[in-house]
């Protein structure tokens, strides 16, 4: 079957067929952007975030679904996904059988229907067994490598600068010194350094100056260095004495909300860098003991359920808490951090509530 896995994937790509199988989904505001389509997920999903659902024009026609913290599918798994609900990599194995005859049925490919391919046969008694060993190897060829590591003067080709832009949204000019952030003349984006554990710099972030970005067809946020992100957190270096000393986390999606949470006196805090903890990420958490609390602090757009996937990630001997806010306090795709000290200090006192494992 994975012959013609591949060719019903090729030929997608070829037909150009993505957005016909996207509004098939019952998704909402297709639109193409560069190499990838971008929509709103189907309204059961009680999801507003109009660019949640990512197809990238890649041969794999790889897939995310941006607020539910889905970022390794492909057309097969996003179709299992939002159409028959199969939210864990076994399920979506389970109905693979099912995407793929659902999107030839869509799509006409009617050749691709008699194939002869029987769904999987029920697991047996031991089969936990098998998922446990996988998971176990898995773990052991964790990348062991590191980035590659930049000198300090690197920072030297940019104006080391507070920007008005961050001042605007809050970060104040201190706060914007102690986290390095600067301008790029070049590249026309507001930067700031990338250290790994030890705090070496092992990239550069750069966020665009223009707000009419997405008209321009230009990425908000690009890194100037490109490197491994699923081995590092960032802050982890700063955040380290904090963590210990409070036994709590706090981890945030953006770098941004970060340095407010820093400015705002909550400094155990680190950032994903994105809305995806990798198991690497976990991993170093999880070495700091049973003792250390986790508060998941996802932006507003993110349901439930995609928090509890990230929580999942820490097992469950762990007390993993989520700030989630059922007061409405924040609008959507708001941080935790974006309206200020003291709504932040009451999401955080009054809204941290203890995710069930």
């Amino acid at each position: 079957m994975s012959n013609e896995l591949k060719e019903i994937k090729e030929r997608i790509l070829e037909e150009g067929k993505v957005e016909a199988l996207l509004e098939a989904m019952d998704c909402e505001y297709i639109t193409l952007r560069r190499n990838r389509y971008e929509a709103k997920l189907p309204n059961k999903f009680n999801s507003p975030n109009r660019r949640s659902v990512q197809v990238y024009l890649n041969d794999h026609l790889s897939s995310r679904i941006r607020t539910l913290g889905e970022s390794e599918l492909d057309i097969y798994g996003l179709v299992s996904y939002i159409v028959f609900e199969s939210y864990t990599h076994q399920e979506q194995s389970n109905t693979l059988h099912k995407a793929k005859k659902w999107i030839c049925e869509q799509l006409n490919y009617s050749e691709f229907l008699n194939s002869g391919y029987a769904p999987p046969k029920k697991n047996n008694q031991l089969s936990w067994l098998r998922s446990i060993k996988r998971e176990r190897k898995k773990v052991r060829e964790l990348p062991e490598y590191e980035n590659e590591i930049y000198d300090e003067d690197i920072l030297n080709q940019f104006v080391l600068l507070p920007h008005q832009k961050y001042y605007e949204e809050g970060v104040d000019y201190k706060t914007q010194i102690e986290f390095g952030i600067g301008y790029d003349i070049r590249s026309q984006r507001i930067i700031f350094p990338i250290h790994n554990r030890y705090g070496e710099i092992v990239s550069i972030k750069g966020r665009t100056i223009y707000d009419d970005y997405e008209d321009r067809d230009i990425y908000k946020f690009m890194y100037l260095i490109n490197f491994n992100k699923m081995i590092e957190w960032y802050n982890w270096h700063r955040a380290l004495y904090y963590i210990i000393e409070q036994k709590e986390v706090i981890i945030f999606e953006a770098e941004k909300t970060c340095w407010l949470s820093s400015q705002f006196g909550y400094r155990n805090c680190l950032a994903i860098s994105g809305d995806d903890i990798s198991e690497f990420q976990a991993n170093m958490i999880k070495e700091l003991g049973l003792d250390i609390n986790i508060v998941i602090a996802m932006d507003k757009d993110k349901p439930v359920e995609a928090i509890k996937k990230q929580a999942a990630k820490f097992g469950k001997t762990r007390n993993v808490y989520a700030l989630f806010d059922n007061k409405n306090m924040y609008k959507d795709r708001e941080s935790p951090c974006d309206l200020g000290r003291d709504t932040f200090k009451q999401l955080y006192e009054e809204s941290k509530f203890k995710i069930p494992m």
